[in-house]
């Protein structure tokens, strides 16, 4: 599932960029009060061996036949199963349909009825979402026998993607007439609303799939290729071959009137195709085009050959107009959020274009982890995503290394590891879930980020030979099968044997790879290695803690198994990334170093900690970025950005030294270090707004900025690296939005030029800025001119940038019809939540005009958004956009829906509460900040002191506890809905 990988964490970065963050807080519940309850698992009763599912699907009304309800399907499912437990008089596998008609039960080896309980056959735990089958009294199941299990149901075709299960959407074709088609999202939970099933992760069978389409439809795509179409008049049999053995969740279906391929490699030995509406003809031949490589590759170095996991495997990625995360793995027919899988040159930009990479090779590396292996329980459901994010960039790299994603790794997973897993409240790799709630919460960035990051963190420990040889007996061993987190451990313990590699720890011993690994999954957070040079001696002092970026929290007494990695200035080597041992303890020296310069950790950030160093050698790598920068690694620039910022929030860096260090930035052009800088700089810059000081602050960003933007230019050059464009796109976004003058003439001159028809087009990694600004300078008709475009638009990527920009507006009138037109079918329901956060990002005083609005529209929102989590969101996202006048205004109008709307009630003054807090902080902070940025400015390279003692800011009373944004936590956990 895909969620994340360029687009996932640029999706985060870019909410970090664009406006004042929503509120914070530093214990972010996103679960709810079902921990511990082990009854929504099944038992282990049973073994599931095959299905036989038949769908007759029913669209509008001139398409369903009388008695039967417009937008269902009428199913019945057969599964075969094995008995594992003795005694069963009843069993239990789930369901979540509209209606069950009837159940029956046959012993397989001679099709004899089983007798059901007279008047009590089945019954229906709908809290639960259970199917409970009763036995005839006195009748038991025979143990290691196989049944048969046939249930007549009727199911729902739901309103939107949000739902999951199985859902209806619809596009308007070339002509304006409007089609309708069926598809199926059906991880993690949701396979029982499709079909009852044994909805789990670890139970697989086969699937074998009928569908009964209205024959005016086009053909329907499934898992496997068809191998029966049967024309009965009005409605056309479509029976589909065999799967290999997987898990329920992984079964799809797309029926469609419309739907075709549009790109195809003709290849019927390797088919590669994909599928999309019909007017998006032209829009596949990106995907296509990348897809073979990337799977070849993951075939290669796996070991394991896609095409020979199955017989008729085939390969197809559909693109869907409505879907509700960024992609999902079914095996066979992987389906897409349209504007993750359909590229068309002059619309779609660069950060989308790169992401329609990425997110393809995530779910092209999911055919080997999560659906060849799949991860026992969601608990551990790190083990599908952690390597499927791995390798979007790493397969991704490998077919295409130009693009350097192994670099952007870093500052897209790695770095939002270390933000993700820095609050008190978060969770370990490995964490107990039960309830389908709690499900979808652990589809969050700890599995994919910190997953990811630690698989990266291995390779670099045990060699990239061993990892790829580890990864084949891991596949190899439990192919097919499901896997628990110890069978992964075994695998590498293999390898590392049979390579005879031996990696030594603090105390001198060989390292055990299974305790390393384990003590990484099992445990939450991450250390941050405080590094204390003795030139004297020659010596390094090294201590690890668990970093918190909170500064008042509560120390651990965490010690995890830390590779550590450094080079120094006397001898610089940016490419030796193996380990020179694995430091197990609190403490540890290093001796006979040399001293007399800068020494830097973690080289390439290849492992996760964050580094904190004595002031004197602080000063010495400021030092050294400010004489030339590029004598440090790119990636180590980066890190250090990064690092200073999350070491300044939580008060282990004066914020002297750490503006020293950055200063470094006024030089820099490079991607690598202003991404991280940008999100740095927002963070303290959005709690400045309320400030008078907010000036002095800006100019001296703008100050740091001058030079990359001189470098990069407002226009897009021919055939420019891709990290250039990438840069110019988030940097310009960010110094407008600051208000940086040259930046704003120059998008407002180019937006009217645009309009007025001097010029034809604005390039598409150009327009977040031109177009935001020109609304913003702008009046009612050019809100009106971007509107229309919009909805004239064949491109989805394209149609969410305008809505991006539409919340840019300072108009009254196009306020008034943008925040309606959010309501609408005109807006998808996925994007609905961002629209409303597009509005509050597009101008300051866009949070304050919205709450009327809102306190009228409470109920159409609540429908509108779908989700109960969104319809929360709407309101704590909007807090955090608010001055202390917009927050008593909002104060009140809270109070007047608590009663209806308890939940909204509570989120929201959870909010206010944190917005409080961060308008403290800034209060507190700024004049201090700004004392120090003004000496900065009065002087050029800063001079090291062996004498100067670190400090330390001692928190006012009663002041912010800074954590991890909200908003980020939201999008981590609505990867499932968002990003997957």
């Amino acid at each position: 599932m895909r969620l994340i990988g360029v687009i996932v964490l640029a999706l985060v970065a870019l909410t970090w960029a664009d406006g004042p963050l929503p509120f914070e807080t530093e214990d972010v519940e996103i679960l709810n009060a079902e921990a511990g309850d082990n009854n929504y698992r099944l038992p282990e009763d049973l073994d599931p061996i095959s299905y036989d599912i038949e769908i007759t699907p029913y669209f509008t009304e001139e398409t369903t036949p009388p008695g039967k309800s417009q937008f269902s399907f009428d199913g019945t499912v057969s599964i075969v199963f094995k008995v594992i437990k003795p005694n069963l008089n009843s069993f239990v596998i789930h369901e979540n349909v509209r209606l069950v008609e009837g159940v029956r039960l046959f012993k397989t080896e001679n099709d004899a009825v089983v007798p059901l309980l007279s008047g009590r056959q089945f019954e229906r735990d709908t809290d639960h979402q259970f199917l409970k089958i009763y036995l005839d009294t006195g009748t038991t199941l025979e143990v290691g026998a196989e049944y048969k299990l046939l249930v007549i149901y009727v199911g729902n075709i739901n309103e939107t993607p949000l739902s999951r299960g199985v859902f209806r959407g619809n596009y308007k074709d070339e002509n304006g007439v409007t089609r309708w088609y069926l598809a199926t999202h059906l991880q993690p939970t949701h396979s029982r609303q499709a079909f009852p099933s044994f909805d789990e992760p670890g139970f697989k069978s086969t699937f074998r799939i009928t569908i009964n389409r209205p024959t005016s439809f086009s053909p329907t795509y499934s898992n496997m290729p068809l191998e029966v179409s049967l024309n009965q008049g009005e409605r056309t049999k479509e029976i589909f071959r065999e799967t290999p053995r997987m898990s329920a969740y992984l079964v799809t279906f797309h029926v469609s009137d419309g739907f075709k391929v549009i790109a195809d490699n003709d290849d019927k030995e390797r088919p590669y195709r994909i599928l999309a509406r019909s007017n998006a003809e032209g829009q596949g031949k990106y995907a296509l085009e990348i897809g073979t490589p990337i799977t070849n590759w993951l075939s290669d170095y796996l070991k394991i050959d896609y095409y020979s996991m199955a017989k008729y495997l085939k390969n197809d990625q559909i693109a869907s107009p409505y879907w509700a995360s960024g992609a999902t793995e079914n095996w066979g027919l992987v389906t897409y959020r349209e504007l993750r899988l359909l590229y068309e040159e002059g619309e779609t930009n660069a950060v989308d274009k790169l992401s329609i990479g990425t997110i393809t090779a995530h779910e092209l590396a999911h055919k080997w982890f999560g659906n060849l292996i799949t991860c026992r329980w969601w608990d551990n459901v790190w083990i599908n995503e952690g390597f499927a994010s791995y390798f979007e960039y790493f397969a991704m790299h490998a077919a295409y290394p130009e693009l350097e994603l192994d670099d952007q790794f870093n500052i897209m997973y790695v770095q939002s590891a270390l933000s993700a897993d820095s609050a008190t409240s978060t969770r370990a790799l490995q964490h107990t879930v039960n309830s389908p709630t709690e499900v979808t919460g652990h589809f969050s960035g700890i599995s994919y980020s910190k997953g990811a990051s630690f698989l990266l963190m291995l390779k670099h420990l045990v060699s990239d030979d061993t990892f790829q040889q580890a990864l084949y007996n891991f596949l190899d061993d439990r192919k097919y099968q499901h896997a628990f987190p110890s069978h992964l451990y075994d695998a590498f313990e293999k390898a590392l044997s049979e390579s005879k590699q031996e990696i030594k720890t603090t105390e001198g011993n060989n390292l055990d790879i299974k305790s390393f690994m384990s003590y990484w999954v099992l445990e939450q957070g991450y250390p941050v290695l405080n590094v204390s040079v003795n030139r004297e001696a020659g010596t390094i002092a090294l201590e690890q803690e668990r970093f918190f970026v909170s500064p008042t929290a509560t120390a651990t007494q965490q010690v995890w198994p830390l590779p550590i990695t450094y080079t120094t200035q006397s001898s610089p080597n940016w490419t030796d990334l193996s380990p020179v041992k694995v430091m197990n303890t609190k403490t540890d020296t290093l001796q006979n170093v040399p001293t007399d310069g800068w020494v830097i950790f973690n080289v390439q950030q290849k492992n996760i900690y964050r580094v904190n160093y004595d002031t004197e050698t602080w000063l010495k790598i400021a030092q050294q970025l400010q004489t030339d920068h590029n004598v440090i690694h790119h990636l180590n620039r980066a890190q250090i950005v990064d690092d200073v910022f999350a070491l300044m929030r939580s008060e282990k860096l004066s914020f002297q030294v750490g503006f020293q260090v950055l200063q470094f930035l006024e030089k820099d052009t490079s991607f690598y270090s202003w991404y991280p800088a940008i999100s740095g700089f927002n963070w303290l810059r959005n709690r400045f707004l309320h400030t008078e000081p907010l000036a002095l602050f800006d100019q001296y960003v703008f100050r740091l900025l001058d030079n990359v933007i001189k470098d990069l230019g407002f226009e897009v050059e021919p055939n420019e690296h891709v990290t250039r464009t990438l840069n110019r796109f988030y940097l310009l976004n960010f110094a407008c939005n600051m208000g940086h003058q040259e930046c704003i003439n120059n998008s407002v001159n180019r937006f009217k030029s645009y309009k007025s028809g001097v010029t034809t087009s604005v390039n598409p990694n150009l327009r977040r800025h031109t177009f935001c600004e020109g609304l913003r300078a702008g009046d009612f008709e050019d809100w009106s001119f971007i509107f229309k475009r919009r909805q004239e638009s064949n491109n989805q990527a394209d149609e969410v940038a305008m809505l991006r920009a539409l919340g840019c507006t300072k108009n009254d009138q196009a306020r008034n019809e943008y925040l309606k037109n959010i309501l609408t079918d005109d807006v998808k329901a996925q994007d609905r939540l961002n629209a409303f956060t597009f509005f509050y990002m597009g101008d300051q005083s866009n949070a304050k005009f919205a709450l009327p609005f809102i306190k009228e529209n409470v109920k159409e929102i609540e429908k509108a958004v779908v989700l109960p989590a969104w319809f929360q969101n709407i309101f704590a996202n909007i807090a955090g956009y608010l001055d202390e006048e917009g927050l008593k205004e909002y104060e009140t109008m809270l109070t007047s829906t608590q009663t209806e709307y308890p939940t909204a009630f509570t989120a929201g003054n959870n909010a206010i509460a944190s917005a409080r807090a961060n308008i403290k902080w800034g209060s507190d902070k700024v004049e201090q900040i700004i004392s120090v940025v003004d000496d900065l400015t009065s002087t050029t390279t800063p001079a090291p002191s062996s004498s100067e003692e670190p400090t330390t800011e001692t928190p006012a009373p009663g002041s912010a506890t800074v954590a991890f944004p909200a908003t980020l936590m939201f999008l981590w956990t609505a990867l499932a809905i968002i990003l997957k």
